[in-house]
């Protein structure tokens, strides 16, 4: 069944702007409560893989270096059920080729990126052009015929969201760039082939299971800044675009 309209737009300018209201609210004065905290989560597809802990470090790191508080759990979330929709922040990870997606989860994840959702597809592969890679493409020209996924200017407001970087990187530094999908003036799904969870990973006992190639801890570090800025990036690009609008969608019956 087809997520509501009312839900899938009114739940995320909410979700969008309660967050991004306690980003900028001294820590000791929130009192939003969990369901304003703020998570990743994971897709959940056939061939797709989990890296709990990466996104949990991650999290770790976002609320060290930010104000913005963080629920620890990492949900798994299919793309055709309305829960998608209680996530702002997403991240669809792999190393192979998937099953192309139903027609109700395509229009449901369609909804999900216009109204306010933010993807982040992560290729941990290792390789340019990976099998997986070539199934983000495809699905991409799937969602957005008009859009297609291209590579993100280095003047892109992901890369000073909140540091200031020259690239993207991860485990791996196989491209110099970020490739998006634009509607308007946002970017809501974009693409790092660099394996950036592969840098976060961690085991049971805490520690870092691999060393990033070829800059070792220099590049875990900038691997951590561009999860916080994809995340701001995330955060505040919708809510900017939309914050004039916010209160009266809200009280409106139409949303």
């Amino acid at each position: 069944m087809q997520p509501d309209q009312r839900v899938t737009r009114r739940g995320l300018l909410g979700l969008l702007a309660a967050v991004v209201a306690t980003a900028s609210t001294p820590k000791l004065g929130w009192a939003l409560g969990q369901r304003t905290k703020f998570g990743i989560a994971e897709i959940d597809l056939p061939n797709a893989l989990t890296r709990t802990s990466s996104w949990q470090r991650g999290l770790f790191e976002i609320q060290g270096s930010t104000s913005i508080e963080i629920n620890e759990e990492v949900p798994r979330v299919r793309l055709d059920s309305v829960d998608l929709f209680s996530h702002p922040f997403t991240v669809l990870l792999g190393d192979s080729e998937f099953e192309p997606i139903s027609t109700v989860g395509l229009e449901n994840l369609r909804r999900y990126l216009t109204y306010g959702g933010f993807l982040l597809l992560d290729d941990a592969s290792g390789r340019t052009e990976s099998g997986f890679t070539q199934s983000c493409r495809r699905l991409c020209k799937r969602l957005f015929p008009n859009h297609p996924l291209a590579a993100l200017q280095s003047d892109h407001s992901v890369y000073r969201s909140f540091f200031l970087l020259e690239r993207p990187t991860g485990r791996f530094q196989l491209s110099a760039q970020l490739f998006g999908v634009h509607l308007n003036t946002i970017t809501p799904l974009m693409l790092n082939v660099n394996d950036l969870s592969g840098a976060l990973l961690v085991d049971a006992g805490g520690q870092y299971v691999h060393y990033p190639s070829p800059d070792g801890e220099y590049q875990r570090r900038e691997s951590i800044k561009m999860l916080i800025n994809l995340v701001l990036y995330a955060l505040t690009s919708n809510y900017k675009h939309d914050q004039v609008h916010v209160a009266e969608l809200l009280r409106r019956d139409e949303f």
